[in-house]
């Protein structure tokens, strides 16, 4: 088959004076060069690009349109969810070059002020993945992949935006929903917390140096609850009550029960021991109904009294002892008889 001669410019749109081919083939050029443009794999949840420029620039993210329209929208709003892993692949150099992105948060105490920076779980990495920045380092790009990974206490809302913070969009951050079975390193409830179900164990048992804080503001209830504690402690008011509730202190080995107010306090309608008391000292004893036997009262002789009955079983013995009234009938009868009184 001839080779057929024919300038190279109808093919392929430019002239080429220096450009031959010979019958059987041979391509003879002056200069020969070549460009090679890397191709960057563009993957990752969000592909982040800018469009325009100056004070007019703005992000888009591919896949995210005006509603009911094809064209991208500007510096649009994403919903993240916390402990959860996010890409962010950074193609802003495509519009113009003049943003990066970055992450904020509103100030605590300034929340209509400038925001400040939020580094917590970030990473950039180039395009080739030889290179890698983390936490604040890893602020400020304009290519290459950004992976955020989302603390379980980061804020809500997060920003994306420029380094001067314009443009800027919103990034709301949810607490994940989960369901069924699954094994956490951290969980933080910012809401109610609701641990139930039919036949459930639930257990709370922190090993090592872990502990168990239940300190709630406005105060709380247990119920029904069999409690055993190594050490149980109050600064408030104490109320055992109940209806037929029987409420018991016994300590056992070489335990002791040692009750002591700061200012004297009341038992009331309690019977106190089953046996003779060892030992015990009282400022003062009040007893509307009973009786206090064959127990020595005080440590001086009385200076008077008044009893509405009172026995001796023996016969006086000195002149100051109480007498027996038996022993005092019958020495006056047989006095009155021997004086015929």
């Amino acid at each position: 088959m001839p080779v057929i001669k024919s300038p190279f410019e109808a093919q392929h749109g430019y002239k080429s004076p220096g450009f031959t081919v010979d019958e059987l083939g041979n391509v003879t050029v002056r200069t020969l060069s070549y460009t090679v443009q890397e191709e960057v794999e563009i993957s990752g949840d969000f592909i982040m690009r800018q469009t325009g420029t100056g004070q007019w620039s703005a992000f888009t993210i591919d896949g995210y349109f005006i509603e009911g329209t094809t064209t991208l929208e500007e510096n649009p709003g994403l919903a993240l969810t916390r402990d959860q892993t996010y890409t962010f692949t950074l193609l802003l150099t495509e519009g113009g070059g003049d943003i990066s992105f970055n992450l904020y948060y509103d100030n605590p105490g300034d929340p209509d002020g400038a925001k400040l920076s939020y580094s917590d779980g970030i990473k950039w990495t180039n395009s080739s993945g030889g290179g890698e920045l983390t936490e604040g380092d890893a602020q400020g790009q304009a290519t290459g992949i950004v992976t955020f990974t989302i603390p379980a206490n980061a804020p809500s809302p997060l920003y994306y935006a420029d380094g001067d913070q314009t443009p800027i969009g919103t990034i709301v951050v949810a607490d994940p929903t989960i369901s069924g079975i699954g094994s956490f390193s951290t969980i933080l409830t910012t809401g109610n917390l609701t641990a139930q179900g039919e036949g459930a164990t639930i257990t709370l048992a922190p090993t090592g140096s872990g502990t168990v804080i239940i300190n709630p503001v406005g105060g709380g209830t247990l119920s029904n609850m069999n409690i055993n504690a190594l050490k149980l402690t109050t600064s408030d008011d104490v109320t055992l009550s109940g209806t037929d509730s029987v409420i018991k202190v016994n300590p056992t080995g070489q335990g002791t029960v040692d009750i002591r107010p700061a200012k004297t306090g009341e038992i009331n309608n309690v019977a106190i021991g089953t046996a003779a008391a060892a030992n015990g000292s009282f400022l003062d004893i009040t007893s509307s109904s009973g009786t206090l036997n064959n127990t020595v009262i005080g440590n001086i002789t009385p200076a008077t009294a008044s009893f509405t009955s009172a026995t001796a079983a023996q016969p006086p013995q000195r002149a100051t002892q109480v007498t027996n009234k038996k022993y005092v009938d019958l020495t006056a009868s047989a006095l009155a008889i021997a004086l015929g009184v």
